[in-house]
């Protein structure tokens, strides 16, 4: 207890200089805290656009469907999938998928696309796609073929244009079959959606999955399960169960990290950037403190000398010292990490939301224009745990200056 008054009190005997070490660990921790909070905040949103953007979180495909899609790579939902899929209580929702190459022709226009054929009333958990509408309507549900007009397509806005056509017009659907041969059928454009990526919206098309699977000859097979998820980073855990039901049928539970190896590639490559900046930091912020800690020690030499002269120990002195280090520490990271959270707080309430060149820019590289930040536990914890690791090795040096340290050499010290 002696030595812990003892270590209080010196503390602010010199407030300044403390409170300039404090500042030197409340700035380093309260910028890790925002920087990563911007960052994991960012890529939370760019991940959830994404997939509820395309794929979903999670696929169930054929082995080797990803990397070589094709109709021979289809299955049929068996009664153990849909068990496997319902009873998980981390599983949000699942929709049936078809993807296929085909030709669409209007009057003296033809263009190849690839068409995703969707239920409409399931593929609302998974994805956000009739939210993109810009004219007309999504699909509807109905019996294959039944619907007014024949069966419906929806397209892309840039395709609709390229195709020159206008949402009400029939069109031509040229396609290879599961069979292997050629069929063709007249759909009607009943829609167009607009999803801000150009190669989508230029080649981008759904029908209700009934209509492709009766077009394609493909019976109740299917290319795959898209799956949302409640908790994304409950992901990995979702797959490895799955994945070990399915494997002995052929198939796999892909999380959206394969399904977009791209932007998964993006995020660690921007991730890495921002760790290199935190090592930067945490170097800069490492000297300041051993800087002011060992300035403030070397001051009180002769009077350490003295309390050595009295009958303490060294190692009682250095516990001392390393406890005046402790609360300065603690107190930066209390205030650091206030003021972090508040700041991370404010922009989750508030994101910022980018337009012009800039948006377009974070586009390109695909992340989603808006800086949004994250109160995840995981960015206290990364940035305590940083701050405190330079803290305490720019303390190792001052401290063991006082395990050397001799009575008499500290009496006479100026």
């Amino acid at each position: 207890m002696l030595l812990i008054r003892l270590a209080w009190r010196s503390l602010w005997r010199n407030w300044r200089r403390s409170l300039i070490a404090m500042s030197a660990v409340i700035f380093a921790i309260t910028i890790s805290i925002i920087q990563r909070g911007m960052q994991y905040g960012t890529y939370e949103e760019t991940i959830k656009t994404a997939v509820r953007m395309s794929t979903g979180y999670l696929q169930i495909q054929k082995i080797g469907y990803n990397k070589s899609p094709s109709l021979q790579k289809s299955f049929e939902v068996s009664p153990e999938i849909s068990k496997a899929v319902d009873s998980s209580p981390a599983i949000d929702g699942s929709s049936p998928r078809i993807g296929a190459d085909a030709l669409l022709s209007y009057r003296d226009q033809s263009l190849g696309v690839m068409i995703m054929g969707i239920s409409p009333k399931t593929e609302r958990l998974i994805t956000d796609f009739r939210k993109k509408i810009v004219n007309g309507r999504f699909l509807t549900t109905g019996a294959p073929g039944g619907k007014k007009g024949g069966p419906e397509i929806v397209v892309g806005n840039k395709l609709l244009q390229n195709l020159g056509a206008h949402v009400g017009d029939s069109i031509v659907v040229l396609a290879q079959g599961f069979d292997g041969m050629l069929g063709n059928m007249f759909v009607r454009i009943v829609g167009t959606f607009k999803t801000g990526s150009d190669e989508f919206d230029r080649m981008g098309a759904f029908m209700d999955i009934s209509d492709l699977q009766n077009f394609l000859g493909m019976g109740n097979r299917i290319s795959a399960i898209a799956i949302s998820v409640k908790n994304p980073e409950e992901l990995g855990d979702v797959a490895n169960h799955l994945g070990a039901i399915l494997k002995p049928m052929g198939l796999v539970a892909l999380p959206w990290q394969d399904l977009l190896p791209q932007l998964k590639q993006t995020i660690e490559l921007d991730n890495s950037s921002g760790v290199l900046y935190i090592l930067i930091l945490l170097f800069v912020v490492g000297f300041g403190i051993l800087n002011t800690v060992l300035m403030s020690i070397t001051e009180r030499f002769r009077e350490y000398g003295v309390m050595l002269s009295l009958g303490m120990s060294q190692e009682r002195l250095a516990v001392a010292v390393a406890l005046e280090i402790f609360f300065m520490i603690v107190i930066g990271f209390a205030a650091g990490i206030g003021i972090g959270a508040a700041f991370n707080a404010y922009w989750v309430a508030h994101p910022i939301v980018l337009g012009g060149d800039l948006a377009k820019m974070y586009e390109e590289y695909g992340f989603a224009p808006v800086l949004i930040s994250s109160l995840s536990f995981k960015i206290f914890i990364d940035s305590t745990l940083s701050i405190l690791g330079i803290s305490l090795v720019a303390s190792v040096y001052p401290l063991w200056r006082v395990l050397r340290l001799e009575p008499l050499k500290g009496i006479r010290y100026t």
